[in-house]
């Protein structure tokens, strides 16, 4: 496969939008993976702390796991305003 990295570029710095439309069940190049992936260490951090890390799946089953994981993680994240809401008393304003 040829890799054009203007489109890589592009492809990386358009909109969310647009990015919703992208085929993201499609095998992706391994070398697309690490130009993207170059391309995010150019990313800043806070404090400049680089501390990035990187984990690229390529077994299909391990990335619907991964997935299921971040999911229940997330569900925890978005109910946690209403577990503080719950634990006022009835009382309180």
């Amino acid at each position: 496969m040829d890799l054009d990295l203007d489109t890589v570029d592009r492809l990386l710095t358009t909109t969310r939008s647009v990015r919703k439309r992208l085929d993201l069940a499609r095998a992706v190049d391994p070398a697309v993976l690490e130009r993207a992936i170059e391309i995010a260490l150019q990313a800043p951090t806070g404090s400049n702390s680089q501390g990035w890390h990187f984990v690229v799946v390529t077994e299909a089953r391990k990335r619907a796991r991964i997935g299921e994981l971040y999911r229940k993680a997330f569900e925890a994240y978005v109910d946690m305003p209403n577990a503080f809401r719950d634990a006022l008393a009835p009382e309180d304003p």
